[in-house]
């Protein structure tokens, strides 16, 4: 091999491990932002049960006044 041939391989070899590297940081970053999307996408569905609950609960207020509204009716007619 010559010079020559050593210096391009070494090129491409260091070429190789740059990409790699910015490979490296780039899956680090995306990990970090799953983790974060993770979180984000747990609080979101605590917070939509936490939701669904007070509609239920507000729904069943809503049955409750009805089912008096409705005996009171039939009570006068």
């Amino acid at each position: 091999m010559s010079i020559e041939s050593l210096g391009q391989l070494e090129s491409r070899l260091q070429n190789l491990i740059d990409k790699l590297e910015l490979s490296r940081m780039e899956v680090e970053d995306l990990r970090s932002a799953n983790t974060r999307l993770e979180e984000e996408n747990i609080q979101l569905k605590q917070e939509l049960t936490a939701w669904g609950e007070r509609v239920t609960a507000l729904l069943g207020k809503l049955d409750i006044i009805t089912e008096e509204e409705t005996s009171e009716q039939e009570a006068v007619a």
